[in-house]
């Protein structure tokens, strides 16, 4: 991984900013920093980087951070060009990159709901990864779920139907910034998008529907209780493997009965 220093991060991530008016030259000039900080021992091949969604530079963590913090202002003065530079930055198709999108999305969502929701819609289905998922659930849905959960519940409902596994994890990573916001506490809301779930057939989809129960049962284990109750009468093996991860965040008691159900 190549050296970062930080005068010559600062100057790029400036010229970042003065450019942000013209989307194109901005999202190639982000493409080439990407590029100039990978790390050459992990970096793809030239075929596997044109050929495949959700490659990996391997970009240190803080040169991301850099670039969105120099592009924050600037995106939230022009929001149109945020959008499309965001698009652009997203069909590039590198995690750094798209990860990058996701966030200035999320920085210009709230003005313009509508345009961000089409944009969410036209990249859902290629997701390609769990982190890229919960990049966009985090970091471009985030702000709109916050401000509007009834809304954006009834769109996670419709994305954990989707056939491509990956739009699946997504709805259900959907419900993670209202798990962690303290204010929010519609429980029931969000045990309509899990149940919806918790026959799937795709390990990666059961996991995040377990870390959202556990992470459910922290606000109201009563009702997580009940729910993995209801649930355990189902004959579903993969029923049966998210409400065994899933028990783990209730009380010894709980577990205990759960347990007994899918005995019985």
């Amino acid at each position: 991984m190549p050296p970062i220093e930080l005068t010559r991060l600062r100057a790029q991530t400036a010229a970042l900013a003065e450019r942000f008016a013209d989307p194109t030259a901005t999202a190639t000039a982000v493409r080439q920093m990407l590029d100039d900080y990978a790390d050459r021992s992990h970096r793809p091949s030239p075929r596997v980087a044109s050929r495949s969604l959700g490659y990996s530079f391997k970009v240190a963590p803080p040169v991301l951070r850099a670039i969105v913090m120099a592009l924050r202002a600037p995106a939230q003065a022009n929001p149109t060009a945020a959008t499309d530079m965001a698009d652009q930055l997203w069909k590039n198709g590198s995690r750094e990159a798209r990860r990058i999108a996701a966030e200035l999305l999320g920085l210009v969502a709230l003005p313009q709901p509508d345009t961000a929701l089409a944009l969410i819609e036209a990249w859902a289905p290629r997701i390609d990864g769990a982190e890229t998922a919960d990049a966009l659930a985090e970091y471009g849905l985030g702000p709109l779920m916050l401000s509007d959960p009834a809304r954006y519940l009834a769109e996670a409902r419709r994305w954990v139907t989707f056939p491509q596994k990956w739009v699946r994890r997504f709805g259900l990573a959907a419900l993670m910034p209202l798990v962690h916001d303290r204010q929010w506490d519609n429980v029931p809301g969000a045990l309509g998008v899990v149940r919806l779930t918790m026959a799937d057939t795709d390990g990666d989809v059961r996991r995040e529907a377990v870390a959202v129960l556990q992470g459910l049962a922290a606000k109201s284990p009563a009702e997580i209780g009940q729910f993995l109750r209801e649930q355990a009468s189902r004959t579903n093996t993969n029923t049966g493997s998210i409400i065994r991860g899933a028990m783990a965040a209730l009380d010894p008691e709980e577990q205990t009965a759960i347990f007994k159900l899918l005995r019985s």
